[in-house]
């Protein structure tokens, strides 16, 4: 039977982290390149890096999370998770998981960009979530 150490497991974890953060920065590149086309990739990957780690913080943790996410903040500011309103959305009992609560952010969001007459609140309550800082 094979076994690994704990190193070699840290090992591996790190390694797979690094190709992921690479996979999102080129998915950034292509996406959303006049936001992030001024920023050198060591720079981006560092970015990326940290908000992965701040997005754990918050019990987002799936690459497609972990995407969503840095998106939000590429978007919205590094600390968009600070706002009071985003902050008691996502402190508000009852809804779902975390990784929910920011799909439904990101859904929301998207839908009021396409459609600017579309309140945020509508597409939350669609939803069945409270409305954020409400």
């Amino acid at each position: 039977m094979l076994t690994f150490t704990e190193e070699q497991m840290v090992w591996a974890d790190q390694r797979t982290r690094i190709h992921f953060h690479r996979r999102v920065r080129d998915y950034v590149r292509e996406k959303i390149p006049e936001t992030v086309n001024t920023m050198p990739n060591t720079q981006l990957l560092t970015y990326i890096g940290e908000q992965d780690r701040i997005a754990a913080e918050h019990e987002i943790t799936t690459e497609l999370g972990v995407t969503r996410w840095v998106c939000l903040s590429l978007g919205l500011g590094q600390d968009f998770y600070q706002e009071p309103s985003i902050k008691n959305y996502f402190n508000s009992p009852g809804l779902p998981d975390a990784e929910t609560r920011l799909a439904v952010l990101v859904d929301s969001l998207h839908a009021q960009k396409q459609n600017p007459d579309i309140k945020i609140e509508s597409v939350f309550a669609e939803h069945g979530y409270p409305v954020m800082g409400g």
